[in-house]
């Protein structure tokens, strides 16, 4: 089968090749997926360059959010049989084939597309949580998302306006600004302009009620003290490169809240809320409350290319794998 393989972390270049290698076979309680459409995720980049707080032994394939179709099963698999439509997380997704564990897995919903149902592994999951578990969005609330333009922003924004919220997008360009504008965001704002805090209390009728900071960097004390009294800050990555040290007298005089949201931890310590927001996101896919903007579709043979992208600093929105034909929708 044919697979992107990282060979040398540090360079998505020379690094990353598109190659054969032999199929992978399910041991106990893991599901082969014929895999038809992988998300790329910045994660993924940062994996594949040495980046990332785990270390993966070279060479190994990336990607870790797949859909696709069930090939084989292992011994003591109960939930799938061959020819059911998953998705979920599928370590080495940047593949035709991949292994996962039976938890790791949930039915794809009929009506749900391949391309759609690998968004919901990571990316829309994370903006889905954060916003609804995390920062307890309320409809007619004020959301101030730093990094709208990329992958989780651009979730956030449409999430956000499917709660009711007013969203207010922050990013560092006008092109990426546009970019928000067309995804529904009430409010724009430049937030390399030099004084954000101002810009976004007058954007806000004085005050924001959530921050969503995907940035970190200096923005984030500007964004805190643009909070009003019980407004929410959540934290949820730092793609400015940097961890901002905030004072945190800012939290005490606002009666305020600093949070943070990861993925796994969630999983890990909220399962079952963790499983109805799944279930409640995908439904929003079907019905059309959320239309996520895919806005790049490689073929698994230039994977390569796909995760230069991602990594890059003009990216805009979903960025995907179109590893096989999906078949018709169940």
């Amino acid at each position: 089968m044919l697979a992107l393989r990282c060979h040398d972390t540090g360079d998505l270049t020379t690094g990353l090749t598109v190659e054969e290698i032999p199929d992978p076979v399910p041991g106990p309680g893991q599901v082969l997926v014929e895999v038809q459409a992988a998300s790329v995720e910045f994660v993924d980049t940062l994996i594949a360059r040495g980046g990332y707080q785990v270390a993966l032994p070279v060479p190994f394939t990336p990607g870790f959010n797949a859909a696709g179709v069930v090939r084989e099963v292992g011994p003591g698999v109960t939930r799938f049989g061959v020819g059911d439509r998953v998705h979920g997380m599928v370590p080495g997704a940047f593949a035709e084939r991949a292994l996962a564990g039976e938890g790791q897995l949930r039915p794809t919903p009929a009506g749900l597309s391949a391309d759609l149902a690998c968004l919901t592994g990571a990316t829309y999951r994370t903006a889905y949580d954060a916003l609804v578990s995390t920062a307890r969005l309320r409809p007619g609330e004020d959301l101030v998302i730093l990094g709208a333009s990329g992958a989780v922003g651009s979730a956030a924004i449409t999430i956000g306006k499917a709660l009711g919220a007013r969203v207010v997008a922050c990013a560092s360009t006008a092109a990426k600004l546009e970019f928000c504008r067309a995804l529904g965001a009430d409010e724009l704002v430049e937030y390399t302009r030099p004084d954000l805090k101002q810009t976004l209390k007058d954007v806000c009728g004085g005050s924001a009620d959530v921050v969503l900071d995907l940035v970190g960097g200096d923005f984030s004390e500007p964004a805190l003290r643009a909070v009003g009294y019980g407004g929410r800050f959540v934290v949820v990555g730092f793609a400015a490169g940097s961890i901002p040290r905030v004072p945190l007298n800012l939290v005490l005089l606002k009666g305020s809240t600093i949070t943070g949201y990861e993925i796994g931890d969630f999983e890990r310590h909220h399962p079952e809320q963790a499983r109805a927001n799944r279930d409640e996101l995908e439904a929003m896919f079907v019905d059309g409350r959320v239309k996520p903007p895919i806005t790049g579709r490689y073929p698994l043979r230039d994977a390569a290319a796909a995760m230069r992208l991602v990594a890059g600093r003009d990216k805009y929105g979903m960025t995907i794998l179109e590893v096989a034909a999906p078949g018709p929708l169940a």
